[in-house]
């Protein structure tokens, strides 16, 4: 009993200190990442013809692999027109290895300064050696009174053009008065949106589009 009493007295007293060892090994791994404030950074990319610049708040250095975690990060894509569209996310990672960007809680990209045309999605991902913007989850447009909702997509930002899969299409079409008069819903296994002219197009596989038109009854 007495040999007992003295092992579990060792147990104890060894136990705190391996967890303040895992503790000050946690704190340095977090201290070794270089915190920087008003973080700003400038990209040009001699294969296409715009620019992008990355501004936040905070952003951090990984000394390992050099990636840097940018926090409440704001996007701009600039051509030589000025701003072609702008993504806001509540965190983004700019990968040094692969070049590209993750995007990811509430990512919102807006067109042009235009608050009436912008896109919703959880995450994306850009290789910036391309101009493809691949968003393999859910995403939403929104169109000056048009929803569109989709399982998936990716915007060609040389092209303009926004591809995006099992959409369905919701408009709500009004008088002169501001009521609501009927509402238009299509169905369709590809929607495309031309940013130049700012139109859509529907396809199906079987070249079968489901279109639904319900008029609202108003007195």
């Amino acid at each position: 009993m007495k040999y007992l009493s003295i092992y579990l007295l060792l147990v104890i007293s060894i136990l705190p200190l391996a967890s303040c060892q895992k503790s000050k090994k946690i704190n340095a791994q977090v201290d070794n990442k270089s915190y920087i404030s008003n973080f700003e950074l400038l990209q040009e990319n001699p294969n296409n013809q715009y620019r992008i610049k990355i501004t936040s708040p905070s952003a951090a250095i990984d000394p390992v692999n050099n990636d840097i975690e940018i926090y409440d990060s704001s996007i701009q894509i600039l051509n030589k027109n000025g701003q072609d569209f702008k993504i806001k996310s509540g965190s983004s990672t700019l990968n040094n290895l692969t070049n590209s960007i993750r995007a990811f809680n509430s990512v919102n990209i807006s067109f042009n300064n235009n608050e009436d045309y912008y896109i919703n999605t959880n995450s994306f991902l850009w290789d910036l050696n391309s101009s493809i913007i691949d968003i393999s989850n859910p995403v939403s447009l929104n169109f000056s009174n048009t929803n569109i909702n989709a399982t998936s997509g990716f915007y060609n930002i040389d092209l303009g053009v926004l591809k995006i899969d099992n959409s369905e299409f919701k408009r709500s079409v009004f008088n002169s008065e501001g009521d609501e008069q009927y509402q238009v819903k299509i169905k369709s296994d590809i929607t495309k949106w031309f940013k130049q002219d700012n139109t859509l197009v529907f396809t199906s596989n079987l070249k079968q589009v489901e279109t639904t038109i319900n008029i609202l009854l108003t007195e």
